[in-house]
């Protein structure tokens, strides 16, 4: 047989990457195209050992790939795994990863579209959707830690912003913020389960979620609806009076009420760090 590295190396991936294991990865056609001699003799790529068959040798590789990557989607998603259990969470996780292989060198780059690919896959049931929740504020959890670092904006630097400067000036959310809108009260069953309890499933209930970064503390907390329409649209670039007015729209609170809601938001939102910036 003659091939050159590359094309080895092409062979290997295409063997080992396989979701049905190395056998049928040697007899797949993309293998079969690149080395076709190692389909009918597998030994005139991969020598077998004294221990091994060059089959078995191959094999492992097979295995590795898909434990290591596995592995790593049970350390990021472990609330997820640990309401759709450990062999369905598994099972799942292989089928994310043969349709969605590693492409970076970046490994938490992986599971980027696995809440989507779990919304797409799973059966529909008041577990499963909850599932979904829960592995969108997973997500959000890693995308946060290793978001870049901006310095927050203080509580005094609020208070500075006069009523006039209502109509012009804008606020930039720290870029270690996540907003998510979902159907199922996932936080709360979060925190339950990594408090050791055994809640049951929620009934659905939309619940709003920001995940953000605290130094090195990644943090979540639900959010009131016209609380997080008002960081939504301050986060669409809206000036701070039209979001308030958009947020707001509807009330019958008195003015002193909604200076004290509004208040309490925005000192919320300081201690949290949630922007870093303003611009007129």
């Amino acid at each position: 047989m003659s091939a050159d590295l590359r094309t080895l190396e092409r062979w290997m991936q295409a063997v080992i990457m396989h979701p049905e294991g190395a056998v049928a990865g040697i007899g797949s056609a993309p293998a079969r195209k690149l080395v076709a001699a190692a389909a009918r003799d597998p030994q005139s790529v991969v020598l077998p050992s004294k221990q091994l068959s060059s089959v078995e040798r191959l094999e492992i590789y097979a295995y590795m790939y898909y434990a290591r990557l596995i592995e790593i989607l049970e350390e990021e998603y472990p609330t997820t795994r640990q309401l759709l259990g450990p062999h369905e969470f598994a099972v799942i996780c292989r089928k994310f990863i043969a349709r969605n292989p590693s492409r970076s060198r970046v490994l938490n780059r992986l599971s980027e579209k696995f809440p989507d690919f779990l919304a797409r896959t799973l059966p529909k049931s008041h577990k499963s959707e909850l599932a979904v929740d829960v592995a969108r504020i997973e997500r959000a959890m890693e995308d946060v830690f290793d978001a870049p670092k901006a310095e927050p904006m203080s509580a005094a630097q609020f208070a500075a912003i006069g009523a006039d400067q209502w109509e012009r000036v804008r606020l930039t959310v720290n870029p270690a913020l996540r907003m998510l809108k979902l159907l199922f009260p996932a936080n709360d069953y979060m925190q339950a389960v990594r408090a050791g309890r055994k809640p049951r499933i929620p009934r659905p209930r939309p619940t709003f979620v920001i995940v953000f970064r605290r130094g090195f503390q990644v943090l979540r907390r639900d959010q009131e609806a016209e609380q997080f329409r008002l960081l939504e649209a301050l986060a669409a670039g809206r000036v701070l009076a039209a979001a308030v007015r958009a947020a707001i729209r509807g009330h019958s609170r008195s003015a002193d009420r909604l200076a004290a809601m509004l208040g309490g938001w925005f000192r919320e939102w300081a201690a949290a760090g949630i922007f870093v910036s303003t611009a007129d």
